[in-house]
């Protein structure tokens, strides 16, 4: 899966979010990130998802009832987001708002039954979904296997493999 298409749906979908939320995020103009943006391409929306999510983040972090209400959108936004370690961020407020066994009952779902980018997005964000518990672990473990057995793209294919000794990433 490409990378602008992959930052696109992740966009998009917090997007959704802060209009649930009802929140507006404003972001200046700034010369630092208009020169990375000339040497790299796509730092420009790479930063704008930054300021987004943490703006969701915030919100979310201050009202755990706007995290049960929008526990759907939530990890919409979090099951796009393929970045190593941002996931952090939404996995926390739906552990919290939600339980860990929740969270991860969800990451489990859509590595069985989601699109392949959910399904990566899912992998990401196991490690910051609390300890795991051990019947899940089992699940994620097997449905991890099976969905990089399936998997066509080689982006996917490569970020669904286990690797021997990880916890579950």
């Amino acid at each position: 899966m490409e990378r602008d298409a992959r930052m696109d749906a992740q966009e998009a979908a917090l997007d959704a979010l802060l209009a649930a939320l009802g929140l507006e995020v404003r972001i200046e103009p700034d010369a630092r990130v208009a020169a990375l943006a000339a040497r790299a391409a796509g730092y420009e929306q790479y930063h704008r998802i930054g300021h987004k999510r943490q703006a969701a983040y915030r919100h979310l972090a201050a009202d755990r009832a706007a995290v049960r209400t929008h526990y759907r959108s939530v990890l919409d936004a979090l099951l796009t987001d393929d970045d190593p370690s941002s996931p952090r961020w939404l996995a926390q407020v739906l552990a919290v708002a939600g339980g860990s066994r929740r969270l991860q009952q969800e990451l489990v779902a859509a590595l069985e039954d989601g699109e392949p980018l959910r399904q990566v997005c899912a992998v990401g964000a196991w490690r910051w979904a609390d300890a795991p518990h051990g019947d899940l672990e089992q699940r994620f473990r097997a449905a991890r296997r099976e969905a990089a057995r399936k998997a066509a793209d080689p982006w996917v294919r490569e970020r669904l493999v286990d690797s021997p000794g990880a916890r579950g990433n």
